[in-house]
C-alpha cells in the first residue's frame, strides 16, 4: 500500500513537469526586416535590386522605411545621384533624387547640408514603405526620385 501511495504522489509532482515539457516554445515576435516592406511596385519595376541592397527597416511614427546605402556619384544645387550599393557594398544602380536648395541628407550617421556632399561620400537614405520616393534625413516626407541621367551637370 505505501507503494502505491509513493507511485501515486510521485507521479502527481511529474505530471506539472510532462505539460510543461509539451508545450510549444515561446517565440520572440520578428522584428521588422527588409524581406517585410511592402514595396511601391513603379519604385520595384525602376529599381528591381533595390530589395537586396536594403539594409534594415526603421520605424518612425509608425511608418517603415527601408534604409539603403550609396556612394556619391554626383551632387548639385538640388539633387544627389547616388550609386546604390547592395549588401555585399557593390554598386547595383544608379539613383537620383531631388533635395532642394539648402537640403540635408545622412552621411556617416550625421546630417549634414547637400553642399556639403563631395563625389565618393557614403550616404545613407531610406525609402519610406509603399511610395516611391528618397527621405535622406529619415522624415516622412520623401523626396522626387529622378533619373541621374537628368541631374544637371555639376
Amino acid at each position: 500500500m505505501k507503494t502505491s501511495i509513493r507511485l501515486l504522489v510521485a507521479s502527481l509532482l511529474l505530471l506539472p513537469l510532462t505539460a510543461v515539457a509539451q508545450s510549444p516554445p515561446i517565440v520572440a515576435a520578428a522584428p521588422e526586416v527588409c524581406a517585410n516592406i511592402k514595396w511601391n511596385v513603379s519604385f520595384l519595376e525602376r529599381y528591381p535590386k533595390a530589395p537586396a541592397a536594403c539594409r534594415g527597416v526603421e520605424v518612425r511614427a509608425g511608418l517603415k522605411y527601408a534604409k539603403f546605402m550609396g556612394k556619391v556619384a554626383k551632387t548639385g544645387a538640388s539633387f544627389v545621384e547616388v550609386k546604390m550599393m547592395n549588401v555585399a557594398n557593390d554598386p547595383i544602380s544608379d539613383i537620383g533624387f531631388e533635395v532642394g536648395v539648402g537640403g540635408r541628407v545622412t552621411v556617416n550617421d550625421k546630417v549634414e547640408k547637400v553642399s556639403q556632399l563631395k563625389e565618393g561620400d557614403v550616404l545613407t537614405f531610406w525609402v519610406r514603405e509603399g511610395v516611391f520616393g528618397v527621405s535622406p534625413t529619415l522624415t516622412d516626407e520623401p523626396m522626387r526620385i529622378i533619373k541621374p541621367e537628368a541631374g544637371p551637370a555639376k
